[in-house]
């Protein structure tokens, strides 16, 4: 692609040198021309800028003011035609007459285009009065002289730009060049090698850039010259870059001295004629790993080793990681143990604290349904003792009659019937509750009826599912004896309960049912737990087992309903749990519960 396509004018910026130029030019043409404003605009789509505005009296525009494009400017219709534009007086233009800069007092107009070289506009250069002005033929060419030398002052920004492109361009041909011939050098090939010799500068800018030291042993001289960067990561003086050999020697951690030396030896003995080892240098009192290459570039013509270039590079931080893997490693089984044992520990805590909270929706429940009976019994009772303190005072005074004491009777009896009535409910919801408290808070796994469990837990949940306006309809039959957990069963019906009161309606549910069925085989039952709500969308179907998952973060739900439920049912029943939902038409959940635990 070339430099045309590639260069961007909007990105081109004019030297404050050059702007100072033309502003000097403006000014003057203002002055020769005795009019008030002579510009410079920019167009910056979708808006014009004015770029720079002539130093004059009875100037209106200000450098750097922007005007919406679209709005009929002078400056729209020079960039549109790219051509000159003059208006005597738009005031008596009907085709310039509305124009914006009128209200400005500016009626007369006379404005070339300022065009880049890959020809885009830059904008306009322009003069405006505010009288009726032709200008003269001399000023057209005076104003087309200026826009000459605005136009090769864009020229030269933008070839400068290009020649930029082109340089960059070059340097990454040259650094790829590079990089190939020192790829065959590594491979050590003998056309590598003569280019080595003729791009061993640019090998060397290649590398230091690349963060890698250079260093360049003359073996008969035993003299090493160490590249700036090779200086850097050595530690040695930077005021020379040529050392003797065993200056670098002395600097190597004692231990690694002797394997760094055989390294040398065996690559400069090899038919490779390469070396790489890492070693450990002093670097400013403190220990530095560093990776050494090597390779041998001339021989004499005995075959001996004359020259030999290499690199060295720092892997202090490749060694500590290794270390700290290393490390990790060897207490990896330990730490996920105790990561295991911790989340297993936070899991446990978290089914406990929400069948707490089920236990806790049903004691709610359980309060409200008692007050009813309770109440009943309580009113009555206190009007049972006022009626007979009434009869009392009429025996009292001998006013007892014959009537009084029949109605007396009959009433007393029908008010005593109430409070058996009212008492014998209590008893029942108490028993149920009993059953479900202990169910719950135990866990104990007992030979029970469902039917019984699900009339225990639907009896709590009542008042939850009135105030939530839900009809519930239960079809468990009597007679499906079971093995197993009951409290366990009795809080997956909570949770999908109250589920459903959070997810599952909305306000214009006119008509919000939940059924719960069950069927047995021999072996097994089936529970189904239905709703008629607004469904679950088919994307997030897959993540409503999932824990803390849920779509009312922040609204009164923690995601955990359903994923204890998923548990429950797999992990302690033994069963299995099946999703059915369609948005609109509600959502089924169907267990498969063996009747009795193995």
């Amino acid at each position: 692609m070339g430099a045309l396509e590639v260069i961007d004018t909007r990105t081109l910026t004019v030297a404050g040198e050059v702007a100072h130029k033309w502003q000097g030019i403006l000014d003057l043409i203002a002055r020769l021309v005795n009019v008030p404003a002579a510009l410079i605009m920019k167009v910056e789509p979708p808006q014009i800028k004015v770029f720079l505005s002539s130093q004059s009296a009875g100037n209106p525009y200000e450098e750097h003011e922007l005007a919406p494009l679209g709005t009929g400017l002078y400056c729209e219709t020079v960039m549109a035609r790219r051509a000159p534009l003059l208006v005597p007086n738009a005031l008596s233009d009907r085709d310039w007459c509305e124009n914006p800069d009128i209200k400005l007092g500016m009626i007369s107009y006379m404005g070339l285009p300022l065009v880049w070289p890959n020809d885009h506009v830059f904008g306009t250069i322009c003069v405006l009065d505010s009288r009726e002005n032709a200008y003269s033929n001399n000023f057209l060419q005076l104003l087309q002289q200026f826009r000459g030398i605005v136009e090769n002052d864009l020229k030269q920004i933008y070839d400068t730009q290009r020649r930029s492109f082109e340089d960059a361009a070059l340097r990454a041909d040259e650094a790829e060049r590079v990089r190939r011939e020192f790829t065959q050098l590594r491979a050590g090939e003998q056309r590598a090698l003569a280019a080595l010799q003729e791009s061993e500068r640019r090998w060397h800018f290649a590398l230091e850039g690349a963060g890698d030291g250079v260093w360049d042993w003359d073996l008969p001289k035993d003299t090493v010259f160490y590249s700036k960067r090779c200086i850097e990561l050595l530690g040695l003086p930077p005021e020379r870059a040529v050392h003797r050999f065993g200056e670098w020697q002395q600097y190597i951690h004692p231990e690694d001295l002797a394997a760094a030396m055989a390294a040398i030896d065996a690559g400069l003995q090899s038919p490779a004629a390469t070396f790489a080892f890492e070693h450990r240098f002093r670097v400013q009192g403190q220990w530095e790993w560093l990776l050494v290459r090597g390779m041998v570039v001339s021989r004499n013509a005995v075959d001996q080793p004359l020259r030999m270039i290499g690199t060295c590079s720092n892997i202090t931080l490749r060694k500590q990681a290794q270390v700290d893997l290393q490390a990790l490693n060897e207490h990896l089984e330990e730490r996920v143990a105790e990561r295991s044992a911790e989340l297993q520990k936070a899991m446990e805590q978290i089914a406990i604290t929400e069948k707490m909270a089920s236990l806790g929706r049903l004691v709610a429940g359980i309060a409200h349904e008692l007050n009813t009976p309770v109440g009943n019994a309580v009113l009555t009772s206190s009007t049972l003792v006022e009626w007979i303190t009434q009869l009392e005072r009429q025996a009292a005074s001998k006013q007892l009659t014959h009537s009084a004491l029949d109605d007396f009777l009959q009433q007393g009896k029908a008010a005593c019937e109430l409070i058996e009535r009212n008492a014998t409910r209590a008893s029942n919801l108490i028993a149920s509750f009993k059953q479900i408290a202990v169910d719950q808070s135990t866990q104990q796994r007992r030979a029970f009826e469902l039917h019984q469990a699900v009339h225990d837990v639907v009896a709590a949940l009542g008042p939850s599912l009135r105030r939530a306006r839900i009809e519930l309809q239960l079809e468990v039959a009597p007679g499906i004896a079971m093995d197993s957990y009951p409290g366990h069963i009795e809080q997956i019906i909570a949770n999908l309960a109250a589920n459903s009161i959070t997810h599952a309606f909305n306000d214009k549910d006119e008509e919000r049912r939940v059924r719960l069925s069950a069927s047995a085989s021999a072996d097994e039952v089936e529970l189904v737990y239905e709703d008629n709500g607004c469904g679950i969308d088919p994307a997030i179907q897959p993540h409503v087992f999932e824990p803390f998952y849920t779509t009312h973060l922040g609204q009164g739900s923690n995601g955990l309903g359903l994923s204890i439920v998923h548990n429950i049912a797999q992990a302690v029943l033994k069963g299995s749990i099946h999703l059915e939902s369609t948005p609109g038409q509600g959502a089924r959940f169907r267990f498969r519960l063996p009747r009795r635990l193995a």
